[in-house]
């Protein structure tokens, strides 16, 4: 398995994390540096989408928790995305459970808690 994670981060790039948990964040950005991405995280939409603006939408992934409490959330956040750079693929993640009909296309739902195969395979079916 290894492998396949070392050709996905190879071929994906740069990912865009947004989790207000600061042990969540570090996780999620240590388990996609083994997988091989290079990430930017944040704990609010407002940072997150600051820096996506200076990077003229350059980004692989969007990976954005529901639930924050400063600014915007994450599916507002996902839609924003979707209509300046509709080819960014996001992942929603929450803790609590949301309906997948307010959930955009372009998006794949990862429920918490999740494992790191669990994520891989997200950032797969997300990126295809």
């Amino acid at each position: 398995m290894i492998g396949s994670r070392d050709a996905i981060g190879t071929a994906l790039g740069h990912i865009i994390v947004i989790e207000d948990e600061p042990v969540v964040r570090m996780l999620l950005e240590e388990a996609l540096a083994e997988i091989g991405f290079s990430s930017a995280a944040f704990d609010n939409t407002t940072e997150a989408l600051a820096h996506l603006i200076s990077l003229k939408g350059v980004c692989s992934l969007i990976i954005v928790d529901q639930g924050l409490p400063r600014g915007i959330q994450g599916i507002e956040l996902i839609h924003i995305a979707n209509e300046r750079w509709p080819v960014i693929p996001s992942i929603l993640t929450s803790g609590d459970l949301v309906d997948e009909q307010v959930i955009p296309p372009s998006a794949t739902y990862l429920q918490k808690p999740y494992n790191l195969d669990q994520l891989e395979q997200a950032i797969t079916a997300v990126m295809q």
